[in-house]
């Protein structure tokens, strides 16, 4: 812990930034980062703040956290609910791939905020200030994103199904639904900054409701109606399936909230689309998850765990396709 606080107090100088680093707590950080809350005390004031740094293990689908938080940074000064970024790793800084934020306060863990009291008057309005969220980052000017991947629907197939083969593990399931997305006509609509990862767990909630969105590592320049579609998988309902929104919220609040701040027309069958590909495409990511853990260089449970998942996205497509799902 003593390593890690100097490595912190590096990179908060290299901002002009001093202070006694304290109160170094772990955060749950996903698979493929890890995430601490720590204290900084100078004469002048106490501030909270958090660290994100890469695991080690990179994935095909994810960006460095450096480059998540210069897009989290340009974000945040165009206005979109997100934290503010207060230091970026260098070249030769001792935490290599990381950054520090600031810490917004709330929940982020998904049980919590679907189980527990004090958040109750925050579900009620959550869908439509996801919704709302949602608009914002997608109305955010591009001109400062020309590194972010870009992709439209058929290339972001071609891509998922290229990984999907480099582990030559066949699925009936999977072969039939990247069969299925082929042959579909996706909405051609004007290419925006997607977050691609916004669900549960990547929102921070309060109990006033939406306080910032986190863990920009999949962030796209696409289609728009992809986020729409991937918060309402199945995978992020946590067991509330019938609140098709995260498990929270309805379909119909989530559009409300979207269009307040944009003009673009949400049809429900193409977010429907997106779902099924959402659905394959976590899939896919559980099964990137599944061989880091058995032969690449990050053996652990939580890995192993989520690779166990696999079989449930194969239910959620058949369910989607051909069953009436929703």
């Amino acid at each position: 812990m003593e390593e890690l606080k100097r490595s912190i107090s590096e990179l908060l100088l290299s901002e002009k930034i001093e202070g006694k680093i304290s109160e170094i707590t772990p955060l749950t950080g996903g698979a493929s980062a890890e995430t601490y809350k720590f204290k900084v005390t100078n004469k002048k004031k106490v501030s909270l703040m958090v660290l994100r740094k890469g695991s080690g293990a990179t994935s095909p689908l994810a960006i460095s956290k450096k480059d998540e938080a210069i897009i989290q940074n340009e974000v945040f000064q165009q206005g979109a609910p997100v934290a503010e970024i207060i230091a970026i790793s260098k070249e030769n800084s001792l935490l290599k791939d990381a950054y520090i934020m600031k810490l917004v306060e709330g929940e982020s863990i998904a049980r919590k905020v679907l189980r527990d009291k004090r958040f109750s008057e925050a579900r009620k309005n959550l869908a439509f200030e996801c919704g709302q969220a949602l608009a914002k980052i997608h109305s955010v000017s591009l001109d400062a994103f020309s590194k972010v991947p870009r992709n439209d629907p058929k290339e972001l197939l071609d891509n998922l199904y290229l990984t999907y083969k480099q582990f030559k593990q066949p699925l009936p399931v999977f072969e039939y639904t990247f069969r299925w997305l082929r042959e579909q006509e996706f909405i051609e609509i004007e290419p925006s900054l997607v977050h691609g990862d916004f669900r549960l767990g990547n929102i921070i909630v309060n109990e006033k409701g939406l306080a910032a969105v986190i863990d920009w590592e999949l962030v796209n320049i696409g289609n728009p109606i992809q986020d729409l579609g991937w918060m309402c998988v199945n995978s992020w309902r946590f067991g509330n399936d019938e609140k098709v929104v995260g498990g929270f919220g309805d379909l119909k609040d989530l559009i409300k909230g979207y269009s307040s701040i944009s003009d673009l027309h949400i049809n429900e069958s193409e977010i429907k689309k997106w779902q099924v590909f959402g659905s394959l495409r976590w899939g896919v990511i559980c099964l990137i998850q599944t061989f880091s853990h058995l032969n690449g260089p990050s053996n652990s449970v939580e890995r192993a765990a989520i690779g166990r998942r696999v079989s449930e996205t194969e239910i959620d497509m058949i369910n989607l396709m051909y069953l009436g799902g929703k």
